[in-house]
């Protein structure tokens, strides 16, 4: 699990960024807010948790 997530912006949309570090592109969904913070950024630092659900 990460704590965050600490690279480049590379895409925003109101459900999810994508942040690339270490040559890696994470898919990262976010909220709102979140995406009313971020603004035009093009770094970033993004705080995670991993939510497993077990319900199928």
């Amino acid at each position: 699990m990460f704590a965050y997530i600490d690279g480049k912006l590379t895409f925003k949309c109101p459900t999810y960024i994508v942040v690339e570090a270490g040559g890696v592109g994470y898919h990262i969904n976010i909220s709102l807010n979140t995406y009313s913070a971020l603004g035009s950024a093009e770094r970033c630092k993004i705080y995670t948790w991993l939510h497993v659900k077990e319900d199928a």
